[in-house]
């Protein structure tokens, strides 16, 4: 699978990310995205990561300008929320793919910045709150 499409398969799961739901919707998106990380050539990770940060640009400036800065935080969320913490849970490979992608990202879309996290961590964060604001926490959760 291409890496853009793995970012498009995990648009959908920012919009229902709750407790209840992300493990199903991250669950598939590990499913999805283990050939991408299998066929990952470390020789070539500063090659790829910038082929892929090149491509980001053009995919955001081919989408309407209305919904340039939508498409850009969808994708940082799931670079963020799907393809960095499958990658740490993947292989080292994958996790040292994903940490020199997100550092590369980071420089060249500072606007865009996000930090590396895993599964775990994620899953805890729905227990915390925000400002002050309860985030959703699940009924069957004690």
């Amino acid at each position: 699978m291409d890496f853009f499409a793995l970012l498009d398969a995990a648009h959908p799961g920012l919009d229902c990310f709750d407790y209840d739901h992300y493990p199903q919707c991250f669950a598939d998106f590990e499913a999805k995205a283990d050939a991408y990380f299998r066929a990952l050539e470390p020789a070539r990770f500063e090659d790829t990561a910038a082929e892929l940060l090149d491509r980001t640009q053009v995919r955001w400036r081919a989408a309407p300008f209305l919904g340039r800065a939508k498409l850009a935080r969808r994708d940082q969320a799931a670079l963020a929320l799907f393809f960095t913490p499958a990658a740490i849970r993947h292989s080292e490979n994958a996790r040292a793919f994903a940490e020199l992608l997100r550092q590369r990202w980071n420089s060249r879309f500072p606007k865009n910045r996000f930090l590396s996290g895993d599964y775990e961590k994620i899953m805890l964060g729905f227990d915390k709150d925000f400002f002050g604001v309860k985030l959703r926490k699940s009924e069957k959760r004690e």
